[in-house]
């Protein structure tokens, strides 16, 4: 007698695959900081981010999206952009304030945590609204982690480009800020769910262009501006978000 198995075909684990990958990847960046190599440290979590862009959208495409992958990915962004980010940060310069700087590390982390902690539960409410889920498709509680990571570094990359030295507390106000900013509730545009206009394509494309050039030949001088711009739109998507709430009272 045969007894019958249900296999799993092996696209299915590819999204875990991918973020793992993406785990590995985040922590390989603390790695390098702990050898003072900084630029390849702040390129790990900036490959990271992409990986974290991609297990998602492959789980759809592959029609693999599961409890357990959701969780893998939570987890799996606390480290790659709670801990290693504010570790790099911290060997990079936090570590000159003594345990005023290992607390702003604890910090961000702490506040990493709380904000998937408050994600995850947000994700089951939403199931059972179906104005939250309109709503959570156009934005964000707060900055979401791939974000407040790169955001994080920042002052390292102007370091970096420019090579002028900024000082151990300007890194603790901006750690402390953007742990703030992760726990808050500021409506903030989930990029992914918003629709290009026709007449906006050649604009996007143009801006795209710019962008993987200023990639190309100043990373650490663009990602800086693009999260100076970034930070500017919370503006535009509040007042956003207090309209599309009042259309739907």
């Amino acid at each position: 007698m045969k007894i019958p198995f249900k296999g799993y075909p092996v696209t299915r684990f590819i999204p875990n695959m991918t973020t793992l990958l993406g785990l590995c990847i985040g922590l390989t960046a603390v790695y390098h900081a702990l050898h003072s190599d900084w630029e390849r440290a702040l390129w790990y979590v900036v490959v990271a981010t992409v990986f974290d862009g991609m297990d998602g959208r492959l789980a759809r495409f592959f029609n693999a999206s599961s409890r357990f992958g959701a969780e893998l990915d939570s987890l799996s962004d606390f480290v790659t952009f709670g801990v290693s980010p504010a570790l790099v940060a911290y060997f990079y310069s936090l570590h000159g304030l003594g345990r005023l700087g290992w607390g702003v590390v604890l910090f961000f982390c702490i506040c990493a945590g709380l904000r998937l902690a408050r994600f995850n539960i947000m994700s089951l409410d939403v199931e059972e609204d179906p104005t939250l889920i309109k709503l959570q498709k156009k934005y964000f509680s707060g900055v979401p982690m791939p974000a407040a990571g790169l955001l994080m570094l920042v002052p390292i990359m102007v370091e970096v480009d420019t090579g002028y030295g900024i000082h151990s507390l300007i890194y603790a106000v901006f750690g402390i800020g953007v742990g703030l900013l992760m726990v808050s509730k500021i409506p903030t545009f989930a990029f992914k769910g918003m629709k290009i206009q026709p007449h906006q394509i050649i604009f996007l494309l143009g801006i795209i262009g710019v962008f993987v050039i200023g990639i190309m030949t100043r990373p650490w001088l663009t990602l800086p501006i693009v999260g100076l711009v970034y930070l500017i739109s919370f503006f535009f998507s509040l007042t956003a978000y207090r309209k599309d709430i009042a259309n739907h009272g």
